[in-house]
């Protein structure tokens, strides 16, 4: 019976230290428990942020698409228009170089003419101041010549 009652005093010590090791193990996993409850808010909340940033960052993308493809319209059209601005302005500078030419044939004709009448003008005057005062000499008068403190003299001077 001696052998008996220790086995029993050791089962029973046995089934406190178990009892004991359960409560223990009882408010661990209750602590684990309230860990893990709020770890998985913490992770619902983040999986709520990230959805709500996915989003937004959609919304975005979509956004930036958009006015992407505008601006990617509106150069398009800029280049289309600064390539026809810089036909006419080819073309007018064409146009500018035949009217130079045109104005330079014109011109020397109607220089050598306002020279040739010029001069034409001249002689008839000094044709008519002859005829006026025919004992006068005009040989000293020239289309280069003028009057400077009362003397004839050339233009030059």
């Amino acid at each position: 019976m001696g052998q008996a009652l220790a086995a029993n005093c050791l089962a029973i010590s046995k089934l406190r230290r178990w009892k004991v090791s359960a409560k223990e193990e009882a408010l661990k996993a209750a602590r684990l428990s309230q860990r893990v409850g709020g770890l998985e808010q913490e992770v619902t909340g983040l999986q709520k942020e990230l959805q709500r940033s996915q989003e937004e960052a959609k919304a975005l993308l979509t956004e930036y698409s958009k006015e992407a493809l505008a601006l990617s319209d509106k150069n398009a059209k800029l280049q289309a228009e600064e390539e026809r601005l810089k036909e006419d302005l080819a073309k007018k500078g064409e146009e500018l170089a035949q009217k130079d030419e045109q104005m330079e044939k014109t011109k020397e004709p109607l220089t050598n003419n306002a020279s040739n009448s010029y001069m034409a003008g001249f002689d008839d005057v000094v044709a008519q101041a002859s005829g006026i005062y025919p004992d006068t000499d005009f040989s000293q008068l020239g289309l280069g010549k003028v009057v400077v403190h009362g003397r004839l003299v050339d233009e030059e001077e």
